[in-house]
């Protein structure tokens, strides 16, 4: 959601994970900067349910599901690798406790993981930073329950799929009732399935607008299953602090 032109002063790359990792880790990914001498670029993202656990010298973190929109902004010089993990996987990365309290939170990395060696995983070239990245996650992960399986399942459905716009349809899919869905969702997700249906429509909107794709708002709010497109503006507005033609101008300044 920022600026293209600005962007472009920006070095980013996300990396696969291997096999072993698959299951879990959504992707690595890596940002670089130079702009000493320069003005700031700032990053604005409308977050997916995701948590990343981020290595920068000296700022290494837990970053737990953003509810709102993430900014950031970059100045002088920097390097961050990070993990984005899959939703609903966190937990068997994170001390056993509500996904959900980590929401909205930057937690030092040290104060989670007091072993964790940042040096290894920034001072080599990407490629062999992530191997290190990969290593420590393999050390420290504990296994895979049956209850994160299935809720990165569900979300994945979701997110792969504009005609889940229900949290009945959710609920046939998982498998339960509402309850232990919501359960399922606030222990492993952070987030309630109502919350993942709307921020993937919104991302999605973004990502149209961006792309310079979307014919008009009525339709695109057609397409998203939106009632009409004064329900997507004001969706789209309240979570961004902009409306669709702001933000759409905003890009491609």
């Amino acid at each position: 959601m920022s600026s293209r032109v600005s962007g472009k002063r920006v070095e980013a790359a996300t990396f696969k994970p291997s096999s072993a990792l698959a299951d879990v880790v959504e992707t690595y990914w890596m940002t670089r900067w130079d702009l000493e001498g320069q003005p700031p670029h700032v990053v604005e993202v409308l977050t997916d349910p995701c948590v990343h656990v981020a290595f920068e010298a000296g700022k290494s973190r837990v970053v737990g599901v953003n509810t709102k929109l993430f900014r950031r902004e970059l100045s002088g010089a920097g390097l961050i690798r990070a993990v984005k993990l899959k939703a609903g996987a966190a937990r068997v990365l994170l001390p056993p406790r509500s996904v959900a309290s980590w929401n909205d939170t930057v937690t030092p990395l040290r104060e989670v993981f007091p072993k964790a060696v940042e040096r290894h995983v920034l001072s080599e070239a990407d490629q062999q930073g992530f191997v290190a990245l990969e290593a420590w996650l393999l050390a420290t992960m504990r296994p895979v329950e049956a209850q994160v399986r299935l809720a990165v399942g569900v979300v994945e459905r979701i997110t792969r799929s504009t005609d889940i716009t229900t949290v009945k349809q959710v609920c046939a899919l998982a498998g339960l009732s509402t309850r232990p869905l919501q359960r399922l969702f606030r222990d492993f997700v952070g987030v309630s399935p109502k919350w993942v249906i709307r921020r993937q429509r919104l991302r999605d909107v973004a990502l149209r607008l961006e792309r310079g794709g979307a014919a008009s708002l009525a339709e695109l709010a057609a397409d998203l299953g939106y009632a009409d497109h004064a329900h997507l503006t004001r969706d789209f507005t309240r979570a961004t602090g902009r409306s669709p033609s702001t933000f759409a101008r905003a890009v491609w300044k």
